[in-house]
């Protein structure tokens, strides 16, 4: 049995670097096969109007335009074994990653994890009636997957990988439950040849670009701490390979689960409408045990990336402390259910800081740090990231100008893609004038280093 997991934000041994890309595939691919995905994949018909085949495409665009950015992002975590809050530093400062990219991805962990304990809920709220006409509480339900998950969180990561090998079959069965009720269905609405043809939905652009920037800001939600897990990982192929693939494959499934019941019903969570589907108490209650399973993953995922980044910004309460406390605020949120009864909105104002903060690092990481991040400088107050008082001035101001970027295009602009490309290219302007006029020697200058200069 794993034990719990001592490290916080210092770097991981290199010995203990041993997880390849299939444990990591199975990490991020059960990540994301859970009941909030299906909740976007249905909003993707319902909302975005779309077929059911292009909304699989939207969310699979979005998918991979967010990962093609987040595994560079992620380069750190493998080539130093430091977490993403900490890798934040180099481009934000010492202080600016401790009081800005910490605090995001404490906020986007806590709702994600509120809005999948809240969604499950709502699940299991619909099984339960099926199964005995009772109609039981949302918020009771919702806190006590909450705290399900959040205990473990707690545990670290090798728990969560030995877990994970239990889980990821597990919902996979489940999710071959839902799909086979689906087929099987004696509800015409439910008939293969009709969902296929969506005769209820058609083709927009608007419809589409909106769904793709969906998707595309809720995975940049990840960009403080997507190198979290890949610490544990020892090359960047490993890393590639497990986050892309396993990325893109969940994105089609679980748009395909979450869309077929929205094109055929209008509903969108699943399993409500599956509920309706079968009369079987032996297949109810397997749906029950799918929602508890499914969002073990995303839950555990979210409470301990959130716990990285509270240590972040106060190293003393240590990982266990600050996951204890992460878990808590998350939990206290699952009590409110406008975090899914409105998940698009939320999702769009957490993407709307996650795109800008993305260009920003990109441009950075690869044009000023050529890929390479000295690591003891990470650590010291006073060392080569501290900027200017701590915070990389630059790097707040191209942000602020890609967040009013993202909000001054229209959604058929594809509004994800302005606020990468604007808070980077802002950035590079910036960065360039800066260095141009600082005093040689400046603490608050950046400059494009030779691979020489980089310890």
């Amino acid at each position: 049995m794993p034990a719990v997991e001592e490290f916080g934000v210092e770097p991981i041994p290199p010995e203990l670097r041993t997880v390849g890309w299939r444990d990591l595939f199975a990490i991020n691919f059960t990540f994301f096969l859970n009941p909030v995905m299906y909740l976007l994949g249905a909003l993707a018909v319902v909302d975005g109007r779309l077929p059911l085949w292009w909304a699989v495409a939207a969310m699979v665009a979005g998918q991979a335009l967010a990962y093609s950015m987040l595994v560079v992002i992620a380069q750190p975590g493998v080539d130093y074994g430091i977490p993403g809050q900490v890798a934040m530093r180099a481009s934000l400062g010492f202080w600016g990653a401790r009081l800005l990219s910490s605090p995001y991805r404490l906020v986007a962990g806590t709702y994600w994890f509120a809005a999948q304990a809240l969604t499950g809920a709502l699940g299991f709220q619909a099984i339960v009636k099926a199964l005995s006409g009772h109609h039981l509480p949302l918020v009771p339900l919702a806190l006590c997957l909450a705290a399900f998950h959040a205990t473990l969180a707690v545990l670290g990561f090798d728990v969560t990988r030995w877990l994970l090998r239990i889980v990821l079959p597990l919902s996979l069965l489940f999710t071959g439950v839902i799909v086979g009720l689906y087929v099987t269905s004696h509800d015409p609405r439910f008939a293969v040849g009709r969902v296929f043809h969506s005769p209820g939905e058609h083709l927009t652009w608007l419809g589409f670009a909106k769904y793709v920037t969906v998707m595309c800001g809720a995975s940049l939600t990840l960009v403080p701490s997507v190198a979290d897990f890949c610490r544990y990982t020892p090359t960047r192929r490993d890393m590639r390979i497990g986050y892309a693939a396993s990325a893109l494959c969940a994105a089609v499934v679980t748009t395909f689960v979450g869309g077929y019941a929205a094109a055929a019903t209008g509903a969108t969570n699943p399993f409500i409408a599956v509920a309706d589907l079968t009369s079987s108490k032996v297949l109810l209650v397997t749906l029950l045990a799918a929602i508890a399973v499914q969002g073990i993953a995303a839950n555990i995922t979210n409470a301990y990336t959130a716990g990285m980044s509270l240590v972040n910004s106060l190293p003393r309460l240590g990982r266990l402390r600050a996951t204890i406390a992460a878990g808590a605020a998350a939990l206290g949120l699952s009590a409110f259910p406008d975090f899914v009864d409105h998940a698009q909105r939320w999702i769009i104002l957490l993407g709307n800081l996650a795109a800008p903060l993305a260009g920003v690092v990109l441009a950075d990481y690869l044009v000023f740090k050529r890929q390479e991040i000295d690591v003891p400088a990470l650590y010291d107050p006073a060392g080569r990231y501290r900027y200017r008082g701590g915070v990389n001035v630059i790097a707040i101001v191209s942000i602020a100008i890609g967040v009013a970027a993202y909000y001054s295009v229209p959604q058929r602009w594809l509004q994800v893609v302005w606020g990468v490309a604007v808070a980077g290219a802002a950035y590079l302007v910036l960065a360039v004038l800066q260095e141009a006029v600082a005093p040689r020697g400046s603490g608050g200058a950046i400059r494009i280093r030779s691979r020489s200069e980089i310890i």
